[in-house]
This record gives C-alpha cells, structure tokens and sequence, in this order.
C-alpha cells in the first residue's frame, strides 16, 4: 500500500487531480456561452459534462505513465486504455444525443400551434427590493418585443401583471387571459451575479415547451433578456422582424450600466407617489448620461413630466421645457417607438395646443405599437377633451378590448361617456374602474360625480366618505374641486362648505393655487369674471388648464355656473382664438358654442 502511494505521488498524480476538474469547469463555461449567445442546441452542455467525466481516465492514465518519474515512451497497454475511453465517450455522448430532443424545441407537436402568450412578471423569492425593478422590467420588455410580432398575440403588461399572484399556475392564467402558453420565471441577485429560471408552458396541458436555468454577472442583463428571446422565438416557431437579437427595434442600448439604470427608472416612474417619481426620472437621467443616444428614457422622462403636470403633481416652466426636449430627443433617436410619439403628442396637446399636430402624433404611435392600449387610452382623452367624443368612445373602448381591467383605459371610457352626457354609462365605467382599482382615490372620486349627475347621491356620498378615509382626509386642490362638484350636485350643503374652505385656504397659503380647481370653485360660486379672469391669465402663461377651458362651459355639469360662462363675451372670444377642432353635436355644450 505504501509502494502504491509513493507510486503515485512520485508520478504527480494529484496535478491531474487538481487541474482536470479546473480545466472541465472552465471548458463547460465556453459551451454554456457560445448555447446563449448564438443559439445553439443545449444538449451540447450536457454532452460536454458527458464527455469530462469519460476523459478523467485518459488524463490520469497519461499521467501515470508521464509523469515526470514515469515512462516517456508510449506502450501499447496505454494506447489500448486511450482508444477504449475514448470509444466509451463516443457512446455515451450519442447515447445521450439520440436519446434527448433538443432543448429549445418543443416537447410536443401541439405547441408548434401556440399563437399567443402572457409574460408574467418574474418572481422575486428573495423579496429583494433591489431586484423588483429587475423582475418587472424584464418580463415588460419581453412583452414590448413580442407585441411587435405579427405572428404571436401577447397580453398586456396590466393585464398579466395584475395576475401576479397566481404567476405559477399557467393554465389558471390562460383561462383567465385567453393566451395558449405562459412565460414564468423567478430571478434572484448572488453576489454579482443575476440568476433567472424560465420557463415557457403550454397553457392547454400544463406541459413545458421550454425551460432553463441562465445566470450571468449583473453587467450582463441585456444578453439574459435576448436569450430569453430566442428561447421563445425557437419553442413557438415564429417567424420575428428582428430575429430577436434585439428588443427594441429603434431607441435600443449596448450600453449594460444604461439599460439597468432605464430599467429602474422605469419601474419607479410607475408609481403615485412624487418621491418614487422623481428616483425614477433621476435614473432615466443618469441611463441618458451613460448613453446619450440611448432614446427609451427620453420617451419615459417626456411621459413622466407630462403627467406630473397633468395631475397636478408638480408645475413649472422648467418642467415643461424638459419635457419638450426629452419628447423631441425622443422621437429624433427611436422613430419607430410608439412610446416617444405618445409622449411628444402630449406636449403638442396640453402645453403648445397644437391640436393638428398632436392628432398626428397619437394616430402614428397606434400604427407603430397597435397592440398597446396606452396610445389609444391617451388619445381617447385628447379627443373628449376637445370634445369629440364619438371618436374618443372608440379609441377608450379598445384600449378595453386589449386590456379590459387597464386602469387609464375605463378612465378614457367612464370622461369620454361624461362628457357626451350619458351619465349611467359614464357611472358603469368609472364603477369598473373603481372595483378593480380600489386603492386609486380618484376612481372614488369620478365615480361619485357621475353618481352625482345620474342622481344617485346616496352611493356617491358612501364613495366619498371612503376615499376620505382611504387617504386620512387629504386631497389635492383639484380633487377637493372635485368633491366639491359632487356635494354641490347632491345639495350637500355643509360638506360643500367644508371643501369650499379648504380650497380657500390652500389658495391663501401658496397665493396661486391650481387654477383647473380655483375655475371651477369660482363658477360653483356664481363668481363668473373671477374664473374668466383665471382663464385669461392661464391663457397668457400658457397654463396646462388652457386645453380644458371648453369643458367648464358645458350643459353637463348641471349648475347655473358652468351654463352661465359660456354666454360671457370675453370666455368666447378667448375659445375662438384657441382654434380648438370642431367638436360634435352630440355634446351638451352651453348655447354660445353652439350658435
């Protein structure tokens, strides 16, 4: 035993020991790279391992016979072992080929049948909040490059999102999207190193078409997102307009560091909260600084300002200047993304009033992206807003159809069926909205003003009093303006009171005020020069109220008030300037906009 153990010390049999599995691991890494980066079988992975292990012999049988005290000449005893470990590799390994499909095909013949699919936002086991942006940034860019493909269907961002909590059951989600497969996956973050386990399932049956475990450092992510791609493209057997190399066809990035920082910036902008917002736009700015010619965080920077202002959040000529610039930088380096031109049609709409020109720019983000509810909810508010409404019911209804439980989509339904002054239509809409979104306070508040118009004051004071303790009794101006409408409607004398003197006292404590709210307090009141006179200095400061100066005139709002200022000369003579596109004769308009 001793002889046999200096034997092979003296013949540096460990050397093998040591740099064999060294040298496999490092061999294994090279195949997994070239199977993920230029779409080859996965099975050569696993043949490789195969092969390593039926080569360990060779090596230490070379060794031995090698090693620097052992015998220099080759004898026939040892070429013997070579050609038998070697025939016994070859057999394994084609063992293995002949026995195993290639792994990104599907498993069964049905799924060459798939047309349509739902990515679900990848699961975070971790709970890390670090990776959440990562989880849902991934999955939605998924959803934007299959979106573009003629030859699947893919559901919506919203839709498969808001089934979040049953992202493991894949056929429950395919009933319930009308999707044949289901993109599922969890993503974790070791150390450097980011970790995803994918799979895509036939929906149908339950069976897996495709399924792999990718990991790869965090400077990486765009390679992991194409992988995906092509895994997805190879096990539905569509034809793709880019042949997945790429996600975005226009406003991409190369740049890693880039892309994350969008990812993140994109996933905070999301979000209600100002301070979520702003973390979110300061990381679309910082993706920009990585990459100047990287167009994505233009169009999402462009988008977030414009809804800051939109809804009151935050006003200021330097806010609306960077999102004229984000929007043109946007449109100029991604002309093909729908996304920038949603964005540049809402800085012609509400701060150039340049009605032709942001008609334009919604009709070409829908022929770009027309699978997308986004460009059709956004463009039905443009068109209620100039009140053409017949126009705007369609584009809000299939903004529905693509995604029935998109919170801006009933929106767009529950204003649009408003402002044409069918107040039980408006009331149904705007009740969808606030039973799926139960945690927006404006989905209270909106339902209870065309509660409030249709006559049913009793469930708009119940949805009222909710939101007020939703949200410990606190409220913008312009939603307290709201409020108040509602409490006017239902002769709610006190509680109008109330809201009369909050609104007061928030104009008293900053001395401007929002002027959208401060037109419609003033016209509750009576004071009809005093909201003329807010227009007018709207007007000249180019406000973002200018657009919706013709809603405060119209016959829908039921109080003496809104009827009374479309016959004041100056209001007139200030919408004509304006130069707003016809609006139709549905709309219950007051008797100077319609003479």
């Amino acid at each position: 035993m001793k002889n046999i153990l200096q034997e092979l010390k003296d013949r540096k049999i460990w050397r093998t020991l040591i740099a064999y599995p060294g040298v496999s691991f490092v061999l294994l890494q090279a195949v997994e790279f070239f199977i993920n980066n230029y779409d080859l079988d996965a099975r050569y992975l696993s043949a490789t391992f195969i092969a390593c292990i039926a080569f360990l012999p060779v090596a230490l049988i070379w060794n031995w016979y090698h090693g620097e005290t052992g015998h220099q000449n080759f004898r026939k005893a040892e070429i013997g072992a070579y050609g038998f470990f070697t025939l016994l590799a070859i057999s394994l390994v084609g063992w293995f080929w002949l026995s195993t499909e290639r792994a990104a095909l599907p498993l069964t013949t049905e799924a060459a049948s798939v047309h349509s699919i739902a990515v679900m936002p990848f699961l975070n086991p971790g709970e890390d909040a670090g990776v959440q942006y990562l989880c849902d940034g991934i999955a939605e860019s998924l959803i934007n490059w299959l979106a573009a493909q003629d030859a699947v269907r893919v559901s919506s961002k919203s839709a498969s999102f808001r089934l979040r909590e049953e992202a493991d059951d894949a056929m429950e989600i395919g009933e319930r999207l009308g999707v044949d497969s289901v993109l599922q996956g969890k993503l974790e973050k070791v150390g450097d190193q980011i970790v995803i386990s994918a799979s895509l399932v036939d929906a149908r049956d339950g069976s897996q078409i495709w399924g792999e475990r990718l990991m790869r450092p965090n400077s990486e992510l765009l390679y992991l997102e194409r992988t995906i791609v092509d895994a997805i493209t190879a096990g539905l057997k569509i034809k793709v307009t880019d042949s997945g190399s790429k996600l975005a066809a226009s406003g991409g990035t190369d740049n890693p560091k880039a892309y994350e920082k969008y990812l993140r910036g994109h996933f905070l902008i999301q979000a209600t909260e100002a301070i979520s917002i702003d973390k979110g736009l300061q990381e679309l700015r910082a993706a920009i600084r990585l990459d100047p010619g990287f167009g994505l965080p233009y169009a999402d920077i462009a988008d977030a300002l414009v809804q800051k202002i939109y809804y009151a959040i935050e006003r200021s000529p330097e806010l609306v200047g960077e999102a004229r610039t984000a929007a043109l930088s946007a449109v100029a380096l991604a002309p093909d993304s729908a996304e920038a031109h949603t964005a540049l049609a809402g800085i012609y709409a509400y701060f150039d009033f340049d009605w032709a020109a942001s008609e334009q720019a919604f009709e070409k983000a829908i022929a770009l992206k027309p699978n997308s509810p986004v460009p059709y909810h956004r463009y039905s508010d443009f068109l209620w807003l100039t009140l053409r409404t017949t126009r705007a019911l369609q584009m809000a209804h299939k903004a529905v159809e693509l995604d029935p439980i998109d919170s801006s989509s009933l929106h767009a339904v529950g204003l649009s069926y408003l402002i044409a002054g069918d107040y039980e239509a408006s009331a149904k809409a705007f009740g969808e909205w606030n039973r799926f979104h139960p945690q927006s306070a404006w989905s209270y508040v909106k339902y209870a003003v065309a509660l409030s118009l249709n006559g049913q004051c009793d469930i708009a004071m119940e949805r009222l009093a909710a939101v007020r303790q939703m949200t410990n009794d606190e409220a913008s101006m312009l939603r307290e303006a709201w409020m108040a409408l509602a409490y006017r409607l239902c002769d709610e004398a006190a509680l109008f009171t109330r809201s009369e003197k909050r609104l007061e006292a928030d104009l008293a404590a900053d001395g401007v005020g929002d002027p959208t709210a401060l037109v419609w307090l003033r016209l509750m009141q009576g004071d009809i020069q005093s909201a003329v006179d807010i227009i007018q200095q709207a007007i000249q400061s180019r406000s973002d109220l200018v657009p919706f100066i013709q809603l405060v005139s119209l016959d829908i709002w039921q109080i003496e008030g809104f009827k009374e200022i479309g016959r004041d000369a100056r209001y007139v003579e200030m919408v004509e300037a304006l130069n707003f596109p016809a609006m139709e004769s549905r709309v219950k308009s007051g008797p100077s906009l319609t003479e």
